[in-house]
């Protein structure tokens, strides 16, 4: 794989987003910088802050003191776990990107199998999970997830894939720069038409706290898939609407029939009202989808920045990557220290931007 149009860099970016994870980051460092080191390649890692509110910010700080590989983008607040990872897609510099989660649950000491699967020829690696060690609901969530990927929406990936993977960064990029503002970024890799390879890989518990990823974000997350990707929820609905139709017809029929050649017909409420009912439920439900699509038209138009960045550490300008188009950068919500120490060298001082 030859540079891209970024220009030269690291051959490896570790990309990783975080939230909360003040027990996770110093060990997920002090793990992965030895595995990089021992590859031998020109490396960097770069992790997004996704707008924590416990201690993170200040190790991360710690962390890219100490360490000049070590690049930080702080955001202003939460704004979910896509937008952190177009952050990390658009801001990182290697030929190669190689992402994983911040809970330590992807050993670091995996990542040289993702490398030597790529040498194969594949554009994107991802690591299969090996005795998964998650909780039963969230296993079927997404067993669940990546079977209407398969089956609704005809994208094609392997069994249990995870974020832990490996992709060239001109794929990565390709994505990311799409004009949507909501990306389910495992479909837009299949999308692009990647060369896609798998490695098994082994799977660890969370090293410390509790997982940020609950029912309801796996449920948002599954719904974003479904509509933000295709229009066949649409075609389903009109389906449904047909079959209706088709059985109101028939009873509307038959009960007509009944009258005429047998003389009777079904007295009482019971049944009049379970099918108002129903068909109240399914006319709810298809507004709900309509204005589920209306929703995304209307965001796509405003067309704000997915995110504001409050902090960067460890940029240069003269870095490729230190105002990709899609951020807003505002320094006046650095912390006060960040920014005096920033501003003291104007070499490093960074320009303020807007969208």
């Amino acid at each position: 794989m030859t540079e891209d149009d970024r220009g030269p860099g690291p051959t490896y970016s570790v990309v990783v987003p975080v939230f909360n994870e003040e027990g996770n980051v110093e060990a997920l460092v002090a793990r992965v910088v030895p595995v990089m080191e021992q590859i031998g390649a020109p490396f960097e890692l770069l992790l997004v802050d996704d707008g924590s509110k416990d201690r993170t910010p200040k190790l991360l700080r710690k962390l890219a003191a100490a360490d000049p590989r070590v690049r930080v983008v702080r955001f202003s607040r939460n704004y979910g776990q896509e937008a952190a990872v177009e952050a990390l897609y658009l801001n990182a510099r290697g030929r190669w990107l190689i992402q994983m989660d911040g809970d330590l649950q992807h050993p670091p000491e995996e990542i040289p199998k993702l490398i030597a699967k790529k040498d194969e020829g594949f554009d994107v690696v991802y690591g299969i999970r090996q005795a998964r060690k998650d909780s039963f609901y969230r296993v079927a969530a997404s067993r669940t997830m990546q079977w209407g990927m398969r089956t609704m929406m005809e994208i094609e990936l392997p069994d249990d894939v995870s974020t832990f993977r490996l992709m060239s960064g001109h794929v990565a990029r390709l994505v990311a720069a799409l004009p949507e503002r909501r990306k389910f970024f495992s479909a837009l890799i299949v999308w692009s038409g990647a060369r896609i390879g798998i490695v098994k890989v082994s799977h660890a518990q969370r090293a410390t706290g509790q997982t940020h990823y609950n029912f309801t974000k796996l449920l948002n997350h599954t719904f974003d898939l479904v509509v933000g990707f295709s229009s066949k929820p649409l075609r389903y609905l009109g389906t449904m609407g047909l079959l209706f139709a088709l059985f109101g017809f028939g009873l509307g029929a038959w009960t007509i029939l009944r009258k005429l050649i047998w003389g009777y017909g079904t007295e009482g409420w019971s049944s009049l009202f379970a099918a108002i009912v129903v068909l109240s439920g399914v006319q709810l439900m298809a507004l709900s989808l309509i204005g589920e699509y209306i929703a995304r038209i209307y965001v796509q138009a405003q067309d704000r920045p997915l995110y504001n960045i409050a902090e960067r550490l460890n940029f240069h300008p003269e870095d490729p990557a230190t105002q990709p188009e899609d951020e807003l950068y505002r320094t006046s919500l650095e912390p006060e220290s960040a920014r005096a120490l920033l501003t003291s060298d104007p070499a490093v001082a960074p320009t303020e931007a807007s969208s």
